[in-house]
């Protein structure tokens, strides 16, 4: 039997796309969110109509717009694509609502970035699908639009108004991924790269990541490119190019860069609660960079505490 010679960097150039899950098995965990989402796509799919409007919710990198993918690719339709901030007129919205063909699903990301009056417009079109126009002459007319389903995804879902909230007849929240959980996706997403591993590595490097599935996939990234440069005569990811990589890449438990620990280091030395403001400028960044993007894993991880004082370490 002939065993085809693989060329390392033939197969990963081949496989750097599609890396999406396309499909409710291949999306992993959020077990309920998928069950009752194909519920709904099975119930459409019967009656010959459009689903009811799904709000996706949670932190940035938890998979809300790949989940909208799956949904439009189940119930075999088209899916128009836009961001919330990009919509700035109702005028904007209208043209994009008339754009829509039957059964159409429009996906608004970040959707809490709509702005009010663009909002009234959306939600009326969620309930009667139709839209109100104003003529110049002062008076209105009502124009009906295709049936469509609207997937709205945000990481801020106190932002939306309650009329649009309530538009919503599905309004899901995704939750953290547990310790399992993420030796899946880093196996999978490992496999795909076609770097291959012990289960006793993947058990030792899975503490190193946030439980969120955009930063686990960027790990896996960082763990192919330092073992297409540093494989040479080793066939798989080991142990010994395990500890390498993390000395390379700086990697601490629970996904902490250097910046984190800088941010611990300034509350160790002062020894005493200090000011977001404060902090913010012995780290050179911006006070909003420091409150979102560096302090919440400090918080999940139980590093910090926030006082009325100011930071603390716990």
């Amino acid at each position: 039997m002939k065993v085809k010679k693989i060329n390392i960097d033939t197969v990963i150039q081949e496989n750097q796309e599609n890396l999406r899950p396309d499909s409710f098995d291949n999306f992993i965990w959020q077990e309920h969110i998928k069950k009752v989402l194909q519920t709904a796509i099975n119930s459409a799919k019967k009656r010959k109509w459009s689903m009811g409007h799904i709000l996706l919710c949670g932190p940035s990198g938890f998979g809300k717009t790949t989940m909208a993918h799956i949904v439009a690719k189940q119930s075999a339709v088209n899916m128009k694509v836009v961001t919330g901030y990009a919509i700035n007129k109702p005028a904007e919205i209208v043209s994009i609502l008339n754009s829509l063909e039957e059964w159409d699903i429009l996906f608004i990301d970040e959707i809490h970035r709509l702005k009010p009056n663009v909002e009234e417009v959306l939600y009326i079109a969620m309930e009667d699908f139709v839209i109100d126009m104003v003529m110049p002459e002062w008076w209105s007319v009502r124009i009906p639009l295709n049936k469509f389903t609207l997937i709205g995804a945000t990481t801020k879902w106190e932002w939306l108004s309650k009329p649009i909230k309530n538009r919503f007849v599905y309004d899901f929240h995704f939750m953290d991924y547990n310790d399992e959980e993420k030796k899946i996706i880093i196996d999978k997403y490992l496999k795909k790269y076609w770097v291959a591993t012990d289960k006793n590595v993947i058990e030792k490097i899975h503490n190193k990541v946030d439980s969120v599935p955009r930063e686990i996939h960027n790990l896996c990234i960082k763990i192919r490119d330092f073992f297409v440069t540093e494989w040479k005569n080793e066939q798989k990811f080991s142990q010994n190019l395990r500890e390498k990589f993390l000395i390379h890449s700086k990697i601490d438990d629970g996904w902490m860069s250097p910046i984190h620990k800088k941010y611990l280091d300034i509350l160790r030395k002062n020894d005493r609660p200090m000011g977001l403001k404060t902090i913010a400028i012995q780290l050179w960044m911006n006070e909003k960079w420091v409150e979102e993007d560096i302090e919440p894993l400090l918080l999940k991880l139980g590093k910090i505490e926030k006082s009325s004082q100011g930071r603390i370490l716990i």
